[in-house]
């Protein structure tokens, strides 16, 4: 790893990274305030506005009545595929492919640091940005629940919740990196680096608007994570992390490889 590149990075991407954070942990804290601890009957009142299909699609069918499953519902379901998406899909664009396509990464190649401690501090900084953005909403999640519901958040769950969540998105974010090595083009690394994450959000979104299209799910990484079956714990926790994890670890060793042999046009 390289220490000076880490930190460039964090320079060059820090007001990306805030922008996300700030609003994440807004929307976080208003969906929590939203909460009404006697019931959800005013909420599901005013879904029931909304077409069916689209309440479908947005994952709001089924909403949990306790905080947590409040916050599962709401929050770590549709809205936590969405921005942590688009956020994954500029940061890995910005990281690498950027770099080579307007020859900027010549200055890289110059250093005494090898292709293979470049990528990776690159990488590496993909997956710490990830960590700290939900390292944040956790505190922020914690802090807000206890500040308007003490007692009733469970911690343990919503731990749980947000780690399965932090590993997806960091899976997310490693398909965008490998892309971003594996191209030398921005249009050509966005069109499978965005393209791919996009087709599993949509997949699952429309999956979930009717029976008949339920089949879409099976083919997207986003059916990997269920909020409401970690809350009900129906879901396998230790599997679940296990395949993210397994998955960030292939990405990130195939992005590495790839980019250390291929050939570059600031190479000439």
């Amino acid at each position: 790893m390289s220490l000076p590149l880490l930190l460039k990075d964090l320079k060059n991407n820090i007001i990306l990274l805030l922008v996300f954070v700030v609003m994440m942990s807004i929307y976080l804290s208003v969906i929590i305030f939203m909460y009404d601890p006697s019931g959800i009957g005013a909420f599901m009142d005013m879904m029931s506005l909304l077409p069916v299909s689209l309440v479908n699609a947005l994952g709001f069918s089924t909403v949990d009545a306790g905080l947590t499953g409040f916050i599962a519902s709401l929050y770590y379901g549709f809205l936590i595929y969405l921005f942590p998406m688009v956020y994954c899909i500029i940061l890995g664009n910005r990281l690498v492919v950027k770099w080579v396509d307007d020859g900027s990464f010549a200055c890289l190649l110059s250093t005494p640091n090898s292709r293979i401690k470049i990528i990776f501090t690159q990488g590496l900084y993909m997956l710490l940005s990830i960590m700290f953005l939900f390292i944040i909403l956790y505190i922020v999640g914690i802090g807000v629940s206890a500040s308007l519901f003490k007692g009733v958040l469970d911690v343990l769950i919503f731990s749980k919740l947000n780690l399965s969540a932090c590993l997806m998105t960091m899976t997310i974010g490693m398909i965008c990196f490998f892309f971003s090595c594996v191209f030398n083009n921005t249009n050509l690394s966005l069109l499978f680096g965005a393209g791919i994450p996009i087709l599993f959000f949509l997949f699952d979104m429309f999956g979930g608007m009717a029976q008949s299209l339920a089949f879409l799910k099976k083919y997207s990484l986003y059916s990997l994570f269920n909020g409401l079956a970690i809350i009900k714990g129906e879901a396998n926790i230790t599997m679940i992390s296990t395949v993210f994890a397994v998955t960030i670890l292939l990405l990130f060793a195939g992005s590495i490889a790839i980019f250390q042999y291929k050939r570059l046009p600031i190479q000439g």
